[in-house]
């Protein structure tokens, strides 16, 4: 426990220094307060004892007190992290959240997954943690917010809302390399080779994701795809370099069409028929990411807005309808991995010397903490499902480097597909969450979450009755909310789950309204009048 005393430690010193400086006053109050012991308050009608009596002890057999051990309620758990609400066994603050229990070092992994049916809170419990991890210093990045679900929640951080759609609203570089494409001069040698691994590493991962999307199919070696496809990239980016910009999808159609000598050396130097057969589904793919494809250019020119790695952003792409599920698709694997980008760049900055530092002691940024917010899995997984394997990568990347990852999605029946291997992989951004957080969900599940995690028939039980559809009050006429709503079991490992209530508080109501797209008809369904 010695980490999580010093973390608590670490947070109340923080705490009272920004209590002296905001308001001294009320730190002076407290620098009078009377010190609290094991005995009780020390001072005047503290109610200090001068004997505390040790605790009864009793000794028996396992069969005797069999009911006893183990504990039917276990202990308090850690006070450190976002406070998520009231534990529904014994009443007390439940806190933590994967970024911050990852740092102090009580999880190995700083990655969690919210499961639950629609209208159960998953949203509310997603902004709720945002807020805190705000408080506490971190940086949430709410990775393509499809409804949107988090506008209001970054507006109120004072974020960045960055708008991505058709029709000019705005576009994002399949191949941009983020943020930290600026400092790349300034980066040591060593350096600078361990991030252009990792921009063409990311670059691939995304360009290939799409194509893929677009030819419905994963692209194989017995074509030499992938080797075209990263050859390509490299060739594209250096050109780009010495024009002082960053590489674009027409550079990278233009150089594979133009049979460039590299590309051919790099598949064994054929001959142009040869290589035009070998690409020619590469580039088709390439032409149906261009402005007369399928997803109109959105990803094809250069980002409209770059994200601020300094503060929380919310990549909004609520202009997409619903009925372009395939761009809805790819604009979260391309803000996932430009995202991830960004988080990637802070740390980078954080670790590399300042060159025009003479003693070497600044760094090139502050030491900053994200924390990515992944939605709605279950759109790309439908509109695609060999982009699991793209999201395997983009959070084994995540997992290495200390990102904090929130996954989210409806059901476990999402992460079944079409064939057992992708099926595994997909579960396995389950299984290798260390905090799992369930709301209401169907009956047919627990099968598939006892795969996951060991569960009780009672807490499979709960989930299921928290699973129920709200009710009308026949006396006013008003829809109850259904009374799983906020209610979410934590799961951490195979042992008993912790079972909690969130209870917004007014601030987060007046942020986050996920059915505000629908007052106006609620109002009028209810006989109200609708303000013009």
């Amino acid at each position: 426990m010695g980490k999580i005393d010093e973390f608590a430690d670490w947070t109340m010193h923080q705490w009272y220094r920004m209590l002296r400086k905001e308001a001294p006053a009320a730190a002076a109050a407290y620098d009078a307060l009377p010190g609290l012991t094991p005995r009780g308050f020390e001072a005047p009608r503290g109610g200090a004892h001068l004997h505390v009596d040790a605790p009864l002890e009793f000794q028996g057999m396992s069969t005797q007190v069999g009911g006893m051990w183990p504990f039917g309620v276990g202990t308090a758990s850690p006070m450190i992290g976002a406070l998520l609400g009231r534990n529904l066994r014994t009443g007390q603050p439940l806190m933590g959240d994967p970024l911050s229990l990852f740092l102090a070092g009580i999880y190995s992994a700083p990655s969690g997954f919210v499961l639950a049916l629609n209208g159960r809170g998953k949203s509310s419990l997603v902004v709720r943690i945002c807020l805190m991890l705000k408080d506490l210093g971190f940086i949430p990045l709410c990775l393509g917010d499809l409804k949107p679900d988090y506008v209001g929640m970054a507006q109120e951080m004072g974020g960045q809302h960055i708008r991505l759609g058709l029709g000019g609203v705005g576009c994002i570089n399949a191949l941009d390399a983020g943020p930290i494409w600026h400092y790349l001069n300034k980066l040591s040698d060593k350096t600078r080779a361990e991030v252009d691994g990792q921009i063409h590493g990311r670059r691939v991962n995304t360009v290939a994701g799409l194509i893929e999307m677009i030819l419905q199919r994963r692209l194989t070696e017995e074509q030499s795809e992938h080797t075209i496809l990263s050859a390509a990239i490299r060739v594209a980016t250096e050109e780009a370099a010495a024009e002082g910009r960053q590489p674009v999808l027409a550079d990278l159609r233009r150089v594979i069409q133009d049979r460039h000598p590299r590309i051919r050396a790099a598949i064994l130097d054929m001959d142009e028929k040869e290589y035009d057969a070998e690409v020619r589904d590469l580039v088709k793919g390439i032409i149906g990411l261009g402005p007369d494809g399928i997803f109109q250019g959105m990803f094809w020119g250069e980002t409209t807005v770059e994200m601020d790695i300094y503060q929380p952003v919310v990549f909004d792409v609520s202009s997409i309808d619903e009925s372009e599920a395939l761009l809805r698709a790819a604009a979260q694997l391309v803000i996932w991995s430009y995202g991830q980008g960004g988080a990637l760049s802070a740390k980078i900055l954080a670790d590399e010397p300042d060159p025009e530092d003479p003693e070497g002691k600044k760094k090139l940024g502050p030491e900053v903490h994200h924390f990515m917010v992944m939605d709605e899995l279950w759109q790309i997984l439908q509109a695609w499902e060999g982009s699991v394997y793209r999201i395997n990568e983009i959070t084994k990347v995540n997992r290495t480097k200390g990102l904090g990852q929130l996954m989210i999605t409806h059901s476990m029946k999402d992460l079944r597909l079409s064939t057992e291997e992708r099926t595994k992989m997909a579960m396995g951004f389950v299984e290798r969450s260390s905090m799992v957080f369930l709301g209401g969900l169907a009956e047919n599940e627990q099968e598939d979450l006892r795969q996951i995690r060991r569960f009780s028939n009672k807490e499979i039980q709960q989930l299921v009755d928290w699973s129920a559809e709200g009710t009308i009050n026949p006396a006013t006429g008003e829809m109850n909310p259904p009374p799983g709503r906020g209610h979410f079991l934590l799961k951490t490992s195979n042992a008993p789950g912790i079972p909690f209530r969130v209870d917004l508080t007014e601030p987060e109501k007046r942020i986050h309204d996920t059915n505000e797209a629908w007052a106006d008809a609620i109002a009028r369904a209810r006989g109200k009048q609708v303000a013009a």
